[in-house]
């Protein structure tokens, strides 16, 4: 009989054999094509709990083809390590990188939200009354750009929102 799937909202660091039914809401890469990239990507199970997953560049040529954003998957063995960065993409304590025996099986799973989005008020970030290390969504409107710089190797802007 196959083993049940994990929740995500169970993961405490106790374990790493977890297999996860999960859909991939986001998924970005971060460093040099073919040279230091690794893959990013939050994953959602069927009760709209969210994790932050790394796939680290020695990972990234086994499984880069077949990770997709929308798609449903079947995963199981994972590192589990705190989510401690400066800046969190999930509120989830833990985080989960791909390893060598990792197994990833595209399925078609129903019941697995889209993307989850955490908007916020814009009088909760004038207040302050936000956790500082986690990222939110906002809804807004650019008003002003107040400064732009534009190099060969970076683009920074600086800009005002309204809120709508």
């Amino acid at each position: 009989m196959a083993r049940i799937a994990d929740k995500i909202k169970t993961i405490d660091g106790s374990k790493e054999t977890l297999k996860l039914a999960v859909r991939i809401t986001e998924l970005w890469f971060v460093g040099t094509p073919g040279r230091s990239e690794q893959a990013e990507m939050i994953i959602v199970d069927s009760n709209g709990d969210q994790i932050h997953v790394v796939c680290k560049q020695d990972q990234l040529k086994a499984w880069k083809m077949d990770l997709k954003e929308g798609c449903t998957y079947v995963m199981h063995n994972f590192r589990v390590t705190k989510n401690d960065e400066q800046y969190r993409v999930c509120d989830h304590p833990y985080k989960l990188t791909f390893i060598g025996v990792m197994v990833v099986r595209q399925c078609d799973l129903d019941g697995l939200p889209l993307k989850k989005y955490r908007f916020i008020d814009f009088s909760d970030i004038i207040v302050g009354q936000l956790q500082f290390d986690l990222l939110v969504d906002i809804i807004g409107v650019v008003d002003e750009v107040v400064f732009r710089h534009i190099s060969p190797k970076s683009k920074k802007v600086v800009f005002k929102l309204m809120n709508l």
